[in-house]
């Protein structure tokens, strides 16, 4: 081991720490795990060749959505019931591929990962990642439920990979890496939206990914099913979303408007495992957070949100909209207010430190780890921290 190189921490406000510090090999595993405790949750970490590793990880918070840009030499990860206890995360997370190799076990699945790919993982379950080999890798942390996906189809998502070799995904896949990479330097109001629109395409990819499963399952089921019947079930959610925000809107007034009976519609929806209720409910809750997820200082309050997506109750809305996505809508709201501070930066301020990042890549690659610095966390459900966190190693 040759030298040292400081480890910066980027805080929101443009200052940063530096604490450079010389560890022997074998305290390399332990502080690392802590580096990544500290930017993501709570794991542990097996080195083959602590005298010769070496790794890096930058973490950025964007409200609910936490990134971690990974350049590791090879390590095993793990994390187990004891970790789960002691951090209570109870987060979803996706694992870009950029380089390299892993492998993901995970809920009797085991899955591997080539470069370009993506995986899904459930922090509030135990797992294993394996890298063989040098590897580059984006994470991304996120709320159990800001998918939007029901407990019931989240195992069918997990450590499952999703290959760049379909339409949908060779589309979608490299738009979120970009998002996650161009993320940092922008104003938070910018910042904000990025994080809606990676949850946004995450949302998509994962629902292809269950769509597909639907498929492979039922064979030729949609060969079978009649043209008229997908005629009318189009034109029957086209017509829901329109008005989506009349409280009024009941399978009688769609019925009545598409000259079908109510057996009928309710027929067209039970082929797709829901109800005509709960496809217009679920409908209004993804508006609705979305719409809380807008901030600034016009957004309208929870309730006034909830009664101009058709739900006449405040309370029944706050009920729903937990039982979906494992927070209230005040919660949910406030992970996407603008951080304490973020409004008063500086032009100059943002100017010295993109020349400081630009600099910093110019450096040679770590050769020695970094004793850690009091980590930058909040108390946000699955988002520790708004400002940024970095580690080298």
């Amino acid at each position: 081991m040759s030298g040292t190189r400081p480890a910066e921490r980027r805080l929101s406000g443009g200052h940063a720490l530096h604490c450079p510090v010389t560890l022997p090999p074998g305290d390399k595993p332990a502080h690392w795990s802590g580096a990544v405790s500290r930017a993501l949750l709570s794991v542990d970490m097996r080195l083959e060749r602590p005298d010769q590793w070496s790794a890096r990880i930058t973490a950025e918070g964007l409200g609910p959505v936490q990134i971690a840009s990974i350049d590791s030499d090879p390590l095993t990860i793990s994390r187990d019931p004891g970790h789960i206890l002691a951090d209570g995360r109870d987060c979803l997370m996706a694992r870009l591929q950029e380089s390299g190799t892993s492998t993901v076990h995970q809920d009797g699945r085991t899955e591997s990962l080539l470069p370009g790919a993506l995986a899904f993982y459930d922090a509030s379950h135990p797992f294993t990642l394996v890298m063989p080999e040098a590897y580059r890798a984006k994470v991304l942390v996120m709320p159990r439920r800001a998918l939007g996906l029901s407990e019931a189809e989240l195992p069918h998502l997990i450590a499952r990979p999703i290959q760049p070799d379909t339409a949908l995904s060779a589309m979608l896949l490299p738009i979120i890496s970009r998002l996650a990479d161009g993320a940092g330097p922008h104003p938070w109001p910018i910042r904000r939206q990025i994080a809606r629109t990676l949850l946004d395409l995450l949302a998509t990819l994962a629902t292809g990914v269950l769509d597909t499963l639907d498929t492979l399952g039922t064979g030729d089921m949609e060969d079978r099913r009649a043209g008229a019947d997908r005629a009318h079930l189009a034109r029957v959610h086209a017509f829901i979303n329109k008005h989506l925000a009349d409280s009024g809107l009941s399978p009688e007034t769609i019925a009545r408007h598409h000259g079908i009976s109510v057996r009928y519609l309710h027929k067209l929806f039970q082929e797709h495992g829901t109800t005509v209720g709960r496809w217009i409910r679920q409908r209004r809750l993804e508006e609705c957070r979305k719409e809380l997820a807008r901030g600034g200082r016009s957004s309208r309050t929870v309730a006034a949100v909830a009664q101009h997506w058709g739900f006449i109750s405040p309370a029944h809305f706050s009920r729903v909209f937990r039982a979906a996505y494992g927070m209230s809508p005040r919660e949910w709201q406030a992970l996407w207010r603008e951080p304490v501070g973020a409004a008063r930066e500086q032009p100059h301020d943002r100017a010295r430190d993109r020349a400081g990042e630009r600099a910093d890549e110019r450096r040679p690659h770590a050769t020695t780890l970094v004793g850690p610095a009091r980590a930058l966390m909040d108390d946000k459900p699955c988002a520790p921290g708004q400002g940024g966190a970095r580690r080298r190693a």
